[in-house]
């Protein structure tokens, strides 16, 4: 793979409405508050919660709040607090609830991994916990990428594709620390069920990405076929992601002003989720699911270069992902960097 050949700042702020998304389950907290947290599970639209806390006088609290949500992305409801339960290792004794003691609450997610927390009169920012995807001190949602993406690409707008999906598996086995910012790297797998970087894998399909802090997007470009990259500008939880993709010819001088900021190229919505954990890409041993349908290695090959998908407005306003304002420097850099 080609070494990233020039960085440039060229950072500016997300606008427009967000799309609609699903919050993560999982352990949720205020980096600045630790020592509490709070975990949600949420089944279709409805949310459990249980916090673990602390009262005036220091004593442990446990309080939980339950209920369907409105919308996606808003919960409103009461925290429950519980005395006299059961001690570990004694026998069985049912806890006393005190409904509502705890006080109302509210949340508000921002994105799937990101939101906000109002209780006893404090609002709070909360964020998924990350436990162990980012094991580099300093590092910013670079590592988080390494492991195996499928993603489903909506073609539905392009009249000239019969079945309107068309699906991707991305490996991202190791990061470079030597470009800034740092730089994850990859493949476009063979095949879905090793889901591995072969060298036939790098040599014909390689990949590379990187974050930008400011818009919190992930870019991801893919060596899609000889004449073709595929572009992804995601926003990535934990374990899924959401955003656009544009296939973008390579014959184009400069593929970012001339394509992804030109509406000329049109953009198609993709949803992805992790299905491979780290361990397993760079090891063999981890999570990982083996049942996988094969995916096909161009998706040029699919589009056939029929512009139905969505101009640059619409992304905007759907996404919040501004097309017209790039990083253009970072993604020429990448460009280059895959084949």
């Amino acid at each position: 793979m080609r070494w990233l050949k020039s960085v440039a700042a060229s950072m500016l702020a997300v606008a427009g409405s967000a799309s609609a998304f699903t919050p993560e389950n999982g352990t949720w907290w205020n980096p600045n508050e630790p020592g509490r947290g709070f975990m949600m599970e949420i089944q279709d639209n409805f949310l459990f919660l249980a916090g673990f806390a602390f009262s005036q006088n220091g004593a442990p609290l446990w309080l939980t709040a339950q209920g369907t949500m409105n919308g996606n992305a808003r919960f409103v409801g009461s925290l429950t607090t519980y005395t006299g339960g059961q001690c570990l290792g004694c026998a069985y004794r049912p806890a006393t609830a005190q409904v509502g003691a705890g006080g109302p609450i509210e949340i508000v997610f921002d994105t799937e991994v990101s939101g906000r927390m109002t209780w006893g009169g404090q609002t709070i920012p909360i964020e998924r916990f990350d436990y162990y995807l980012t094991r580099t001190p300093g590092d910013i949602k670079t590592e988080m990428m390494l492991g195996e993406w499928q993603a489903t690409i909506d073609f539905s707008a392009n009249t000239s594709i019969g079945y309107p999906y068309y699906g991707d598996v991305m490996v991202f086995d190791r990061v470079d620390r030597g470009p800034s910012p740092d730089v994850f790297d990859g493949c476009r797998a063979n095949n879905s069920l090793d889901g591995r970087c072969t060298q036939s894998a790098i040599a014909n399909h390689d990949a590379s990405g990187f974050y930008q802090a400011s818009t919190r997007e992930h870019f991801l470009v893919v060596n899609d076929s000889p004449t073709n990259f595929a572009y992804y500008v995601v926003k990535t939880g934990t374990y899924q992601f959401d955003g656009i993709m544009k296939v973008c010819p390579k014959s184009l001088s400069n593929a970012i002003t001339q394509c992804l900021q030109s509406s000329s190229y049109r953009a198609y919505p993709v949803r992805g989720q992790r299905t491979a954990s780290r361990n397993f890409v760079t090891t063999g041993s981890g999570p990982n699911e083996v049942d996988k349908s094969s995916r096909r290695q161009s998706i040029s090959d699919a589009l056939g270069n029929v512009s139905d998908g969505m101009d640059n407005a619409q992304v905007k306003a759907r996404y919040g992902i501004d097309l017209d304002t790039l990083p253009v420097a970072e993604l020429m850099a990448i460009s280059e960097r895959v084949r």
